[in-house]
């Protein structure tokens, strides 16, 4: 009985310890939070950019001019060269201007810088290749453009907060803006 006891204490003692040892383990830090760029902040990023880059090629070249058949080489809003061609057209009695335009861009560069709601500053950088259009109609109240490309090429990168995301790739781009803006980069649908 007496040694039963003294087994007893030992199995006690043993198991006492065992969690004093093990309640006393601090748990492991887990890995810092890595900053990422998520698909929909990127590929929004990413066509706020183009449609910027594309608003800056026809202000910069045909915004005020005459109207009618263009055939317009021409520097990128930050690098570059871009082909335009086709025809737009303005209505005096209703202030329209309507396109039907190709951008035909190599290596035409642009960079964007907007503040985010949380007081971040997020950057797009792009360069493209390839063929869009700029189709559609516009005034001082309403927007119906749309920009289609079957085979744009784009190298980009969106840095914020730290984390950087980068595109290299060539595909369908397909963007509509009216009143909301839908854009379809490589297959990714987003808007606003």
């Amino acid at each position: 009985m007496l040694q039963m006891k003294k087994n007893l204490f030992a199995v006690v003692i043993i198991g006492v310890l065992s969690l004093f040892i093990n309640g006393c383990k601090t748990e492991e830090e887990p890995d810092p939070v890595v900053n990422t760029i998520s698909d929909e902040n990127f590929y929004s990023q990413l066509g706020s950019a183009l449609v910027s880059c594309y608003n800056d090629i026809y202000n910069q070249n045909l915004a005020g001019k005459p109207t009618g058949v263009q055939n317009i080489t021409t520097e990128g809003p930050m690098g570059g060269v871009v082909i335009i061609t086709g025809s737009d057209a303005y209505d005096n009695t209703h202030g329209i201007t309507t396109t039907d335009l190709v951008f035909t861009m190599t290596n035409v560069e642009y960079s964007k810088t907007v503040t985010s709601s949380t007081g971040k500053t997020v950057l797009t950088q792009i360069k493209l290749n390839g063929n869009t259009t700029h189709s559609g109609s516009f005034s001082d109240s309403y927007t119906s453009v749309n920009h289609q490309s079957s085979d744009l090429h784009i190298v980009a990168t969106v840095t914020y907060d730290g984390a950087s995301r980068s595109i290299d790739q060539t595909g369908t781009v397909s963007i509509n803006r009216s009143s909301s803006t839908s854009v379809n980069i490589f297959g990714y649908v987003t808007g606003w």
